[in-house]
C-alpha cells in the first residue's frame, strides 16, 4: 500500500490522459499510416517475376548461383513445401517462394520460425512497401549510366519472416539478391568481401551491421546506394558508421514487431531514431488500455494490414487484443515501451 502525505506526492501516482485535441491528432494523424497506393495483388507481382530474363542471376547463396529461370523452374515440383529451414539453401529460396505462390493462390501463408500466420493482404502491403523504399534512390554526384546494378544483401536472420518480403519485392523488381550464409552473415570481414564482390547497391540488415564493420576496419563501400537497417537505436556511433562506409547513401532505421509483416514505422537515420507508421501499419502507445499524451511513455501496440492472425500453435495468443479505438480491429502488445514527441515523432527505448 502506498501512504501519501503530501497531496502533491500523488501525481506520479496519476497515469496522464491527453487532451481532446491530442487525442485527436494521435488517433487520426499520428498512430496511423496512410493507406497503400497502387498495391499489386501477389499475382500480378509473382507475375513481374517470370518476365525478368531467364539467365539473370536471381540469388547467390554460399558458392550457389540461382538464375530466374531455374528459380521459377522449380515451383512446379516442390510447391506447398515448407522452405523456412534453418539455413538459407537454394532449394531454401525456391521453397519459399512457392509459400508465395501458395499464399496468393489460398489467401494465407505460414511463414518465419515462429509460424506467423498471415494472409494474402499483409504479404500484397509488406511487399509493396518495401518495393516503394527499394525505388527510393537519392539523386547521386555521379552518372545514371554509370550506377551499379541492383544488387541487394540480405543479412537478416534466415528465420526472419521479413526475408520473405525482401525475396519477394527483389524477385519482381528483377533485382539479385545476395544471401550470406550464416557463418558470412556472423562475420564482418565475410560480409564486406560480398559487399565488395558483387558490388551490392542495397543492404537489408540488423541495425549493428554499420557499426561492426567499421570496427572491423572495413574500406568504403562505393556501391552501396541504400542501408535500410531494423532495430531501434544504434546512437550517434550508426550514422557515423553509415557516413563513413557510404556517405552518399541513403539510410534508413525500421522498427519491427514479431506479428507484424515487414516494418512497422521507419525513419531516417539519427542519433535518436524516430519513425513514422509506414502505409498500412498503425502504432497506439497504450497504458492499461488507455492513450498516453506526447512525451509520456507507454505500450507500444501495433496493428494495420500486415498484422498476422496468430502464431502457429497458438504461442503468445494473449498478446493479440482488442483495438479499443476501432471496433473489430486487433492489436499485437509489442513487449517494447516507446512515446510520441509533440511533432508526432515515435520514439521506441532501446
Amino acid at each position: 500500500m502506498t501512504v501519501v502525505d503530501d497531496i502533491r506526492g500523488i501525481d506520479s501516482l496519476v497515469v496522464a490522459s491527453p487532451t481532446a485535441g491530442e487525442r485527436e491528432r494521435i488517433l487520426g494523424e499520428w498512430a496511423t499510416g496512410v493507406e497503400p497506393y497502387d498495391l499489386s495483388p501477389l499475382v500480378t507481382v509473382i507475375r513481374h517475376g517470370h518476365m525478368v530474363p531467364g539467365t539473370r542471376v536471381a540469388a547467390r547463396c554460399g558458392g550457389d548461383v540461382v538464375t530466374y529461370g531455374e528459380l521459377f523452374g522449380r515451383l512446379d515440383g516442390i510447391e506447398g513445401v515448407r522452405g523456412s529451414s534453418a539455413l538459407p539453401t537454394p532449394t531454401g529460396l525456391a521453397a519459399l517462394l512457392a509459400e508465395f505462390v501458395t499464399a496468393s493462390r489460398v489467401g494465407a501463408g505460414r511463414f518465419g520460425c515462429a509460424g506467423l500466420l498471415l494472409g494474402a493482404d499483409a504479404l500484397a502491403v509488406a511487399v509493396a512497401d518495401r518495393r516503394g523504399v527499394a525505388a527510393d534512390r537519392r539523386l547521386r554526384r555521379v552518372d545514371p549510366a554509370m550506377r551499379p546494378a541492383d544488387v541487394r544483401l540480405l543479412a537478416l536472420p534466415w528465420g526472419d519472416p521479413q526475408n520473405t518480403v525482401d525475396l519477394l519485392a527483389a524477385w519482381s523488381s528483377g533485382a539479385s539478391v545476395v544471401v550470406p550464409t550464416e557463418a558470412q552473415r556472423r562475420d564482418p570481414a565475410a560480409l564486406a568481401a560480398l559487399i565488395e564482390t558483387h558490388a551490392v547497391s542495397q543492404i537489408v540488415a540488423e541495425a549493428e551491421l554499420p557499426i561492426c564493420l567499421a570496427e572491423s576496419g572495413a574500406d568504403r563501400m562505393p556501391t552501396v546506394a541504400r542501408w535500410d537497417l531494423v532495430g531501434t537505436d544504434g546512437g550517434s556511433a550508426l550514422p557515423d558508421a553509415v557516413r563513413r562506409l557510404s556517405p552518399d547513401a541513403v539510410a534508413t532505421v525500421a522498427y519491427h514487431a514479431s506479428a507484424y509483416l515487414g516494418a512497422v514505422a521507419r525513419g531516417p537515420l539519427a542519433a535518436t531514431a524516430w519513425t513514422r507508421p509506414v502505409p498500412g501499419a498503425k502504432v497506439l502507445l497504450l497504458d492499461e488500455g488507455r492513450l498516453v499524451p506526447p512525451g509520456v511513455v507507454g505500450d507500444v501496440h501495433v496493428g494495420g494490414r500486415a498484422l498476422g492472425a496468430e502464431f502457429a500453435g497458438d504461442l503468445e495468443r494473449e498478446r493479440f487484443v482488442g483495438d479499443p479505438y476501432e471496433p473489430d480491429a486487433r492489436l499485437f502488445r509489442t513487449g517494447h515501451r516507446g512515446w510520441w514527441t509533440s511533432e508526432g515523432r515515435l520514439i521506441i527505448e532501446s
